[in-house]
């Protein structure tokens, strides 16, 4: 026997006019009956499916929106419980229960009819089994007693050829309501498709993570700390320029990591076993700067007691880093640029040239094209420069780096063995609410500092500097958009959205003592979603601790 579909409904048939006929997915249909006006009640079941729509389309956490949906869908069928199956690898799995929580209710609660569940996919029907409905005993009806249920409702969601899941959902001591049917059938039209299209995006998701595993894996970059999707596409950029001898140009705010960036791109390249030479352009005048870069002959100026071999020669079939070069006076710029062009130097004093194998990368924090504008840098040598250009977002627009870059410097500048230091709730909040307008390297000094001044591991907010403990303002600072793209405002936007959230997880946190299952079930989320987010965010969990700030 089998359970029966969708009952006073008729499947299609060619006597059924076309414009009365809803398909789901290719084998089950669930038209109107014909010349039938739909009822008061059923008219009432669909603002609660514009809500669902609405839910699906704004959305964008896949682990959220299907409890959203699920919960909507058991008020509007007025059904007592439910669950969605998910398809994963081939099999599926029961996810985003509602009233199927183990922590509340029994073993014998939280059965039910998985025979249901296999017919509704196999045959791409909605099934509907009622005990009260005299129909013949059977395993389905048997595994529904079973369940405890009075009847159960089970709707393939599917598109196109393929069943992504299917929901499922209960009452205790009444069968489904007609309306309730004809709702799940129009709901399941639209679900299969946001599932197939949210099982894209989470497949999408762990490719993603597989390529960020194996790009730290497979490269070098020592000293960088990131989950920020900009970096992480930064890094694949590292990775694949490594290998060139293109001139680089990376820009970016003092203290964004411009010189570790620098390093990656040596330590990734053929010339590993060579010298990685850095020069600080911003401190030398122009002669001293000549000499510093080509070296110079004994007596080429007072003091040239000797002769000089200079940066560029030391670097041969290395790599040479000058930073902040924007500093560079104009006379020197000509002859970084010849040198740039012909792989040619040659020394103050001297009248022979030289020919280098050496990869420059530059640096700098300044606007470059608006120098080359003003006539104070040279536009050839700036393209010359910026064969590839690397942009560093500052610390601001990537805050969500912040608890991992405090755990790394934490676990670098604590020197007393056998504690584990961690910051306070309290000091927690305040390194996560810093704007940080000296970036990672102001960040650093701070940790630094708690630090060298801590009595003992738990690190509160006294030894923090005065900016930091005590923010200027009720929130950030605006980000500073140095090319007003349309990148930059969704950088923005997402670091702004992150940090709510953050701040919204530690007061909820707070509020609860860190315990989780209360904190759910109080604000409402999914234990398993709020963890995710707890995750994510690396605020405490349960006991208190903050994974994110232990060392």
């Amino acid at each position: 026997m089998r359970a029966r579909a969708t009952s006073h409904w008729s499947r299609r048939s060619p006597a059924t006019p076309r414009r009365h006929r809803r398909r789901h997915g290719e084998s089950l249909c669930v038209p109107f009956p014909p010349h039938r006006t739909l009822s008061a009640a059923a008219m009432d079941l669909y603002p609660s499916l514009l809500q669902i729509v609405r839910i699906l389309l704004s959305e964008d956490d896949d682990a959220k929106a299907p409890e959203l949906v699920l919960r909507r869908v058991l008020e509007a069928t007025g059904a007592d419980r439910g669950f969605i199956v998910v398809r994963e690898d081939g099999s599926y799995e029961q996810k985003f229960a509602v009233h199927f929580d183990k922590a509340k209710i029994s073993d014998k609660e939280r059965k039910f009819s998985r025979g249901l569940v296999r017919q509704a996919i196999e045959t791409r029907q909605i099934v509907h089994l009622s005990r009260d409905a005299g129909e013949p005993r059977s395993s389905l009806l048997k595994s529904l007693e079973e369940s405890g249920a009075s009847a159960a409702l089970v709707a393939p969601l599917a598109h196109g050829a393929d069943v992504y899941g299917a929901v499922y959902v209960e009452y205790k001591s009444r069968a489904a309501s007609d309306e309730a049917l004809r709702f799940v059938a129009e709901f399941a039209e639209l679900a299969g498709l946001f599932l197939k299209r949210a099982l894209e995006r989470e497949a999408l998701r762990r490719r993603s993570q597989r390529l960020e595993r194996d790009l730290f894996a497979r490269y070098d970059f020592e000293g960088i700390v990131t989950q920020d999707a900009r970096m992480l596409a930064l890094l694949k950029t590292v990775a694949q320029v490594a290998d060139s001898d293109a001139t680089v140009l990376v820009r970016g705010e003092t203290g964004t990591g411009k010189e570790l960036i620098a390093r990656a791109l040596h330590v990734n390249s053929p010339r590993r076993s060579k010298a990685c030479v850095t020069l600080h352009t911003s401190a030398l005048p122009g002669t001293i700067l000549e000499s510093e870069l080509f070296g110079h002959v004994k007596g080429a100026f007072t003091g040239a007691d000797r002769d000089r071999v200079g940066r560029v020669a030391s670097a041969q079939g290395g790599t040479l880093f000058l930073d902040e070069v924007a500093e560079i006076a104009p006379d020197v710029q000509a002859k970084l640029l010849r040198f740039l062009q012909f792989g040619e130097i040659q020394r103050v004093g001297s009248d022979r040239t030289d020919k280098v194998d050496v990869r420059v990368i530059a640096a700098t924090h300044q606007d470059l094209p608006a120098l080359v504008e003003a006539g104070k840098f040279r536009r050839d040598l700036y393209f010359r420069l910026k064969v590839i250009e690397i942009e560093i977002p500052p610390l601001r627009e990537r805050a969500g780096d912040v608890p991992l870059l405090v755990e790394h410097f934490l676990r670098t500048c604590w020197k007393r063995p056998g504690e584990r230091p961690r910051f306070t709730e309290r000091a927690a909040r305040a390194l996560g609410e810093h704007v940080y307008p000296g970036n990672v390297r102001e960040l650093a000094h701070v940790v630094e500092r708690a630090c060298i001044l801590a009595a003992g591991p738990e690190l509160d907010v006294d030894l923090l500097p005065s900016d930091v403990a005590q923010p200027a303002g009720p929130g950030p600072l605006a980000p500073r958009f140095s090319r007003l793209s349309a990148d930059e405002l969704d950088a923005a936007r997402e670091a702004g959205v992150a940090e709510l959230e953050r701040a919204f997880l530690v007061a909820l946190m707070d509020r609860h003592g860190g315990n989780v299952s209360q904190a759910a079930r109080e604000s409402g989320f999914n234990r398993t979603y709020l963890q995710k987010l707890l995750a994510k965010h690396r605020v405490a969990g349960a006991g208190g601790r903050r994974p994110a700030f232990d060392g």
